[in-house]
């Protein structure tokens, strides 16, 4: 949707890079706009930018004063789909907060469409933590884990049925979490250990609310109950060991440790998806499955030699070449100073995310 900048208010979302008057882009796309966004923009002079027809809360933008340039109807994109769908579940989770019970026909008519439109759009899946808030966080993580861990089945070769399940009981996952003490959820500080405990509790609370439903599968009621499980017998409820640990709930552990290390929380900032690619692969052999870290490492890890990207050093390089045994390090060519280095022997910088 093409729009005039005055017209710009905090929480539209760039639909296109924004180049102005310079070579290089000076936002790039995704970019949720703050009123500096929008200072920096009338700075630039720039008086039409492309957004999302809905603002990072979810709300359709649709300025009633301001005329709209152009505003054609159409079917709603991946991103739409996925804002709707955050809305829906927050919606829900203030339901079950009040007692009410699981309404699984809701759920699936929210989720599934999402998860089906997802299988189409696999760089987008992976970038969802661009658009998650601090506030909302928990709304956003179980929409996001559902459709990573839809992709990281599909990749795994799984049938649509399992894909399907594997993504209902990540969007099901933390239900659990509307019935403890919101206060707690939102607290800024060091959580005490009991309210720690009372955190915990979660998967458990999250099976009592399906399990009460007989038309949700049994996998996924396992897999609900599971989702915080360990290899090395440190997960919880129960700390169970490998083979007690359901597949999907191995698939969902995956999914919902990157889209939480990814996202940005009240104590601390979000982190790079390559930077978390490596911590979850230096973690593979004690709590994760390797195969599925390996599966999520290759949708992330997807850029080719000569596609963009941004150092964590806030230097945009050039890949160069991709080490099979290193992709989330590949050798770049840093393009302003036009030297070349290898990232694997770099271990203090990273790619921050690619630029399209």
């Amino acid at each position: 949707m093409l729009v005039k900048t005055e017209q710009l208010v905090e929480g539209c979302i760039l639909a296109q890079e924004i180049k102005a008057l310079t070579s290089k882009p000076i936002m790039p796309k995704r970019t949720v706009l703050t009123n500096q966004h929008i200072e920096i923009l009338e700075s630039f002079l720039v008086e039409k930018v492309e957004i999302e027809a809905f603002l990072s809360n979810g709300q359709p933008f649709n300025p009633q004063l301001l005329t709209m340039i152009e505003d054609k109807p159409k079917e709603d994109s991946f991103l739409q789909m996925y804002l709707k769908a955050t809305q829906a579940y927050k919606k829900m989770y203030e339901a079950w907060g009040s007692g009410a019970p699981i309404d699984y026909s809701a759920v699936r008519k929210t989720i599934i469409p999402l998860i089906e439109k997802s299988l189409h759009y696999q760089e987008e899946v992976f970038s969802l933590y661009h658009y998650t808030n601090e506030e909302d966080y928990i709304h956003h993580h179980s929409v996001a884990v559902a459709i990573i861990a839809s992709a990281i089945a599909k990749s795994l070769g799984y049938k649509k049925k399992d894909i399907i399940q594997v993504g209902i009981a990540g969007f099901l996952m933390d239900c659990g979490m509307s019935r403890i003490d919101q206060k707690i959820l939102k607290n800024v500080a060091v959580l005490r250990k009991e309210e720690f405990a009372q955190i915990k509790e979660h998967p458990i609370f999250s099976y009592q609310m399906v399990s009460k439903q007989p038309v949700i599968q049994d996998e996924i009621k396992l897999a609900v109950l599971q989702h915080h499980e360990r290899y090395d017998k440190t997960g919880y409820p129960f700390g169970l060991s490998e083979d007690k640990i359901h597949t999907y709930t191995k698939i969902l552990a995956v999914a919902d440790v990157f889209h939480a290390m990814t996202s940005p929380r009240k104590y601390r900032s979000k982190q790079s998806p390559f930077k978390v690619i490596e911590q979850l692969k230096h973690e593979t052999f004690g709590k994760y499955d390797l195969s599925i870290v390996q599966a999520l490492t290759s949708n992330v890890c997807s850029f080719s030699i000569g596609d963009k990207v941004k150092l964590s050093n806030n230097k945009v390089a050039e890949v160069a070449f991709i080490d099979p045994q290193y992709p989330s390090r590949p050798m770049v060519r840093e393009i302003e100073s036009d030297q070349f280095f290898t990232l694997s022997q770099e271990l203090d910088i990273y790619i921050e995310e690619v630029l399209k």
